[in-house]
């Protein structure tokens, strides 16, 4: 299972592994949903992502 989820709709990443309810995963469209290589959070911020405020660890 990936680490992170990038929404590309909002540009926001979301951790997986400490989700929240408020972070709404299961809204974020199949065409908004972007995985990253490495699966890291410094590579979402590279590509130009924010941490979610609910599961930002």
């Amino acid at each position: 299972m990936p680490g992170y989820l990038g929404d590309k709709s909002k540009m926001i990443v979301h951790h997986l592994a400490v989700m929240k309810n408020e972070c709404n995963i299961f809204d974020v469209k199949i065409k908004d949903r972007f995985y990253f290589v490495p699966d890291m959070l410094e590579q979402a911020k590279k590509e130009g992502f924010s941490p979610c405020k609910y599961c930002d660890d």
